[in-house]
């Protein structure tokens, strides 16, 4: 896993719950990296778990929430140092669509070494199929990155369903796109 998910998980933790508590979770987390992280550097995803399974201890947040929280911010990171990627981009729709054949392409350009989850999608009238594949079990992370990608961009994309496989590897979002009544 890059370590800008991991570096932003810190500085999110850091901001809502103060320094304190934020190191708290670190030291409790057991973090290999002792939770110093390199924006570039690749990391096991299992800090990710570990460090959120702590927050959630420590806060007595339901983990759902606080992924919401986070993928909020993460999502503004992005829209922050990757702006390229939102230009002309309208809709969550748009965006969305674009994730495998043109942002993981540039990713992949800038990080050979990252991987990337694959994201493909189906289109059905107003109804956009997007399935989510990954070597890690992070579909609660990718579910809220789209929950926080229809945010973004407004009322007029909604989030019909979730189908999370149970490892957590895959999932199926169905979202209703703009013109979906």
């Amino acid at each position: 896993m890059k370590g800008i998910i991991l570096s932003e998980f810190v500085e999110f933790i850091e901001h809502q719950l103060g320094e304190d508590t934020a190191q708290k979770i670190i030291d409790d987390s057991l973090v290999k990296s002792g939770g110093a992280y390199s924006r570039v550097g690749l990391y096991d995803y299992q800090e990710l778990i570990q460090l959120l399974t702590q927050a959630v201890a420590e806060t007595e947040t339901d983990a759902t929430v606080l992924l919401d929280r986070f993928s909020h911010h993460l999502f503004g990171v992005f829209k922050r140092d990757y702006s390229v990627f939102f230009d002309g981009v309208a809709t969550a729709a748009e965006m969305l669509k674009q994730i495998d054949e043109h942002i993981h392409v540039e990713v992949k350009k800038l990080y050979p070494d990252a991987e990337l989850p694959s994201f493909s999608y189906t289109q059905e009238g107003p109804i956009l199929t997007l399935s989510y594949q990954s070597p890690r079990p992070l579909a609660l992370v990718a579910q809220a990155l789209v929950g926080a990608c229809l945010k973004y961009f407004g009322d007029n994309e909604t989030l019909l369903s979730s189908d999370l496989a149970d490892d957590h590897k895959s999932a199926h979002f169905s979202i209703r796109t703009e013109g979906g009544g």
